[in-house]
């Protein structure tokens, strides 16, 4: 018997048994997964270096607003990672995960911080990349609403 675990991550048994194994090419991997990899590398170098302060534009602090966009667009990377990657993942396993993995890789850089002299850690600063995450997943849940009503029409 499956776990609920081995089912979410695979699949449906029916699919995951009949479905072929997918070929992973080098050209595939670089148009489909490097893309998030160079997004999330250049993250963690942005929030690793010495930076002065930001200017302040408006009622929301820019840097929340930084946070929440940076790992928004995180997510859509990473969910498009995902399909190529684990083609046999349905939709909303793959977009659960890229809100997970987004949200953790936050909290991962808010733990590298803490450990440097000269950034901060801040709670907020997660708390704030995981509200974009949950943005971006909505975004591309209505993208597919709307695309699919589009194609029914």
């Amino acid at each position: 018997m499956r776990s609920k675990c081995a089912t979410l991550c695979l699949g449906r048994r029916d699919d995951f048994v009949s479905a072929p194994l997918p070929t992973v090419r080098a050209s595939g991997l670089l148009v489909n997964v490097a893309p998030a990899v160079a997004y999330t590398a250049a993250i963690f170098y942005g929030g690793l270096i010495r930076l002065g302060a930001l200017p302040e534009m408006g009622p929301i602090p820019t840097d929340k607003l930084l946070h929440a966009l940076t790992f928004g667009g995180l997510v859509l990377l990473i969910e498009h990672a995902l399909r190529y990657v684990r083609p046999l993942l349905d939709f909303r396993s793959r977009v659960t995960a890229a809100v997970f993995v987004a949200s953790t890789l936050g909290a991962l850089l808010e733990v590298l911080q803490s450990a440097t002299d000269y950034r901060s850690a801040d709670v907020f600063d997660w708390v704030a990349d995981t509200v974009g995450t949950l943005l971006a997943a909505g975004v591309i849940v209505m993208a597919r609403w709307l695309l699919s009503k589009r194609s029914h029409a």
